[in-house]
């Protein structure tokens, strides 16, 4: 719900330079993720619902101290901004007019990628497809303790043999029911509930390489690569 009008009561004079309102525009529920800003909108109304952009609007939260909100509120500009996954409510105050609840979460961004263990397999030479890779995306919380999390984009390529070698053009990357990316050497899947995106090494031609090494990274809605070393596979062919 956009542009809501929450307004407050207050006993009407015959002076109309009076807040008797406040408008708040914006969703009810905005979100934010970790490390980004917002900036919560609000402007004081005199009783003939002109806007008094004079009047301060004074923003707070109203969660006990002992809340961990996940995010720090400037009390005079409305700016939000994301340390860490969780939810707070706040309000707009205007001469003593308050607004209803406004509910703030930030939401987690991916902090670290980890291969599934075997990171290492033996293929014999006659398999045409790998086993599945799998990568895990974690958000790092201020406990320290790592919490997987779906529907994050994790990039799979394959980095050896090298891109532009005949032996990497016998090869591509793909996921189980998934169209093959433009490059066959990178392929992109999100994560699903357990926090967890698969990929399998796919062989297109007849040689077939004796080491196949894959590297997977996770990516930000912003399609940017999440800092911190990527996980990586080793796939060893064996001969017949």
């Amino acid at each position: 719900m956009l542009g809501a009008l929450l307004a407050g009561c207050t006993a009407i004079t015959g002076d109309f330079s009076n807040v008797v309102a406040i408008q708040y525009t914006g969703p009810l529920t905005p979100r934010v993720a970790e490390g980004d800003t917002l900036t919560l909108t609000a402007v004081a109304l005199d009783a003939n619902g002109n806007q008094l952009p004079e009047v301060p609007i004074l923003w707070r939260v109203l969660e006990p101290e002992t809340v961990q909100v996940g995010f720090t509120l400037d009390s005079l500009t409305g700016l939000v901004t994301g340390l860490y996954a969780g939810a707070g409510r706040v309000r707009a105050d205007a001469d003593g007019i308050r607004t209803g609840l406004l509910t703030v979460t930030v939401t987690a961004v991916a902090d670290s990628i980890a291969a599934l263990e075997p990171a290492e397999d033996t293929i014999p030479a006659s398999d045409s497809e790998s086993p599945a890779l799998g990568a895990t995306v974690y958000d790092v919380p201020p406990s320290g303790t790592p919490k997987p999390l779906a529907g994050v984009s994790v990039r799979f390529a394959i980095v050896q043999p090298a891109p532009g070698t005949a032996e990497a053009a016998t090869l591509a990357i793909g996921a189980p029911g998934q169209a093959p990316d433009v490059d066959p050497l990178v392929v992109t899947v999100v994560t699903g509930t357990s926090g967890i995106a698969f990929a399998t090494v796919r062989r297109v031609g007849q040689l077939q390489p004796d080491t196949a090494i894959v590297e997977a990274v996770a990516l930000s809605a912003a399609g940017e690569v999440i800092p911190g070393p990527p996980a990586r596979f080793t796939i060893i062919v064996l001969s017949n």
